[in-house]
């Protein structure tokens, strides 16, 4: 059977603890309330958001042959999702991040990349993307073993069969980026990466100016999401600006990942932009109030429900 929608990229395994308010000096100790394992990435953590929301989804990546690679692939095969397609890199280890979540759900990182810069052009099932409705690709700014022209070759293909395609970052951005993220736009329906990204990467002051930079770049249509100032959508035609919800926040980690497959979602099920907009709103939100990245989102029918009734933030 083959997969609807498709998240090709990025495949970490968080480990989450919470809350750090500071790192112990020498050999000192600190303690905390909670320990999660989650799928993560911008391909996996989207791929379970997805899952979640009622789409048929394949993840498509590389691992290591290792522990967190057999756990990552458990976790998602709990969530439904199709890891057939992930490729084992041999005695390479699988991506991993610790995140030392603060009280106010920020999260600085310690990051293993692992196997995902061993991912190559030739790991690519092209016969899956043929088939698939929707492509996600994200991540690919750092996948250093797809090279120059490899993200580019996906969509390109994926969008000539048909596929809507979108794509997000993982890495900062950087205007170093920026040439090798074009080569891609013309192919790309949906750029969407944080606001700040698409700022360091444009060179832009503002997250409307970086959207008109990169809807100039090719890109069909630009969503940036802006956590607690909501989300920006802009095409050549249109303008949509929105409000988050308002929550407490206890981990932000997942959040653009959550936000991607809501959109997602929206798109299958023929909204317009505003609508999928709202939806990845509240499944960004819903992800924030837990720990990790895959928590929060139930189902779509609860997201809904929260998406009509949550209160947003005002102004």
């Amino acid at each position: 059977m083959s997969a609807r929608a498709v998240a090709l990229g990025a495949q970490i395994l968080d480990i989450l603890a919470r809350p750090v308010t500071h790192i112990p000096a020498g050999q000192g100790a600190a303690l905390i309330e909670q320990v999660r394992f989650a799928p993560a990435g911008w391909a996996a953590g989207t791929a379970v958001g997805m899952a979640k929301l009622g789409l048929e989804v394949a993840s498509v990546g590389a691992i290591g042959d290792d522990l967190p690679g057999e756990l990552l692939v458990r976790m998602l095969e709990s969530y439904r999702v199709d890891t057939r397609y992930l490729v084992r890199k041999q005695g390479t280890a699988t991506s991993v991040s610790i995140l030392p979540i603060r009280p106010n759900g920020e999260r600085p990182a310690l990051h293993l990349p692992g196997a995902n810069l061993a991912f190559s052009i030739g790991d690519v099932p092209w016969t899956l993307l043929e088939t698939a409705s929707y492509l996600h690709i994200g991540g690919n700014d750092v996948m250093r073993g797809l090279g120059r022209d490899g993200a580019v070759t996906i969509v390109r293909r994926a969008h000539e069969w048909g596929a809507t395609t979108t794509m997000d970052m993982l890495g900062e951005g950087s205007p170093r980026l920026l040439p090798l993220i074009a080569q891609a736009l013309p192919f790309v329906d949906w750029f969407m990466p944080n606001a700040e990204q698409a700022c360091r990467l444009t060179g832009a002051q503002t997250p409307q100016d970086a959207a008109a930079r990169l809807l100039d770049g090719g890109a069909r249509g630009v969503v940036l999401t802006m956590g607690e100032q909501g989300s920006l959508l802009m095409t050549t035609h249109e303008r949509v600006r929105l409000p988050a919800h308002r929550i407490t926040v206890v981990d932000t980690s997942g959040c653009g990942d959550a936000y991607c497959a809501g959109f997602i979602r929206g798109l299958s099920l023929g909204w317009n932009a505003r609508e999928c907009m709202r939806l990845g709103n509240a499944a960004a939100a819903l992800v924030a109030q837990g720990l990790g990245s895959d928590a929060g989102i139930v189902d779509l029918e609860e997201t809904l429900r929260f998406m009509n009734t949550a209160p947003l933030v005002e102004g």
